[in-house]
Order: structure tokens, then C-alpha cells, then sequence
């Protein structure tokens, strides 16, 4: 057999092979899509209902957990989210994650927040510091980011693959 047969075979077989895989895993997703129609994707979590969050009159941390399939690869994530009013009164969902460099921030103490006026969150790598909305106030020049909060049925959803940056 010539090196251009080989070759052409050994294209045609990983092509073949590949195709199968596709059709396998698309196979595997309908399955998956067919036995319960309201599943939701793995990046949309339910935060709570709404009545329990609306009654928030400060900020709480409320902590999540989601499972998101990105093609074959299933990944356990679990994180936080802080809940409190914005001016309005609506629900704002504020990211932990510094915009930084990507540190959790944490609540600061009560004696930092004497300290300085308006300190609530505050960043332990590099001191970056936010006000209760997560406004920037002190290190950096971008507040945390958001959440776009979905209402559905009474109960609310986020996205957490998907903040809304500040400007």
C-alpha cells in the first residue's frame, strides 16, 4: 500500500472517529434535555425566595452551590454572594471577588469601620476597600461587581458566570 493510501485511510478513520464522538456526545445532551424540560443550566442558581431576600434590611452572605457541564467536563462550584437593597430598595447582588486581583473580600471588622467612613468590605490581599453597595472607596477605582437578579415564581436567580462590571 502507497504512503498516499495510508494516509487518505488514516484521515478518513480520524475523521470518522471524531464524527462519532460528536454524535455520541450530542446523543448523550438530547437524552440529558428530554428527561426534564425546566432544567436549568448549571450557571444559573437560585439565590432564595423572594420574600426571604426582600426582608433583608442590611447585607447577608448567601452561599451557593452549582454544578456546570462545559461539553464533557462536569465541575462542582460552590461560592458566596453578598444581598442587600440598592438605593432603590431593589435587591443587589454584589460578587465577593476584588477587582483587583481577585481576592474575596470579606466584612470589615468593627473597629476598621470606625476607622474609616463608609468601610464595609474589604479586601485581605492588598487592603483594596468597599462601601456597604460595594462601591469602591479606597485602593481601587471599580466597585464589586453585580448580579442581575431574575425573579421567576418567587424566586430568585442569578447568573455567576455572568457579573455586571461597575464603571
Amino acid at each position: 500500500m502507497s504512503t498516499s493510501c495510508k494516509l487518505a485511510l488514516g484521515a478518513a478513520g480520524v475523521l470518522a472517529g471524531s464524527t462519532g464522538l460528536f454524535y455520541y456526545g450530542a446523543v448523550q445532551q438530547s437524552k440529558r434535555r428530554g428527561e426534564s424540560a425546566l432544567e436549568l443550566p448549571g450557571n444559573i442558581i437560585k439565590l432564595g425566595e423572594f420574600n426571604q431576600l426582600n426582608a433583608i434590611s442590611s447585607v447577608e452572605k448567601v452561599d451557593y452551590e452549582a454544578t456546570i457541564r462545559d461539553g464533557w467536563v462536569t465541575k462542582s462550584n460552590k461560592g458566596f454572594v453578598f444581598v442587600t437593597k440598592d438605593a432603590d430598595g431593589k435587591l443587589l447582588v454584589i460578587s465577593p471577588v476584588c477587582t483587583h486581583l481577585g481576592c474575596y473580600v470579606e466584612q470589615a471588622s468593627e473597629a476598621q469601620q470606625s476607622a474609616k467612613k463608609n468601610l464595609f468590605f474589604l479586601c485581605p490581599c492588598h487592603g483594596a476597600e468597599f462601601d456597604v453597595k460595594g462601591n469602591a472607596i479606597g485602593v481601587v477605582l471599580r466597585g464589586l461587581d453585580t448580579y442581575k437578579p431574575v425573579i421567576v415564581n418567587s424566586s430568585v436567580y442569578i447568573d455567576i458566570l455572568s457579573p455586571v462590571s461597575r464603571v
